[in-house]
């Protein structure tokens, strides 16, 4: 799943700028979409209405 980030990120130890377009499996996507750190391009909704905490150890 294709996202672009909106915020700088640290992924797996490479700092990544916003713009950047990103392929994660869908987890990882919703993930940093639902953390506002990306915005997904190939249509998936940016919401999915629920709010939910993010406790991913080491991001």
């Amino acid at each position: 799943m294709n996202i672009e980030l909106l915020k700088p990120h640290t992924h797996a130890g490479t700092s990544l700028a916003p713009g950047d377009v990103l392929d994660f499996d869908e987890a990882t996507a919703r993930w940093l979409i639902e953390a506002g750190v990306a915005k997904a391009t190939d249509g998936l909704q940016e919401s999915t209405g629920k709010s939910q905490p993010i406790t991913r150890k080491g991001d």
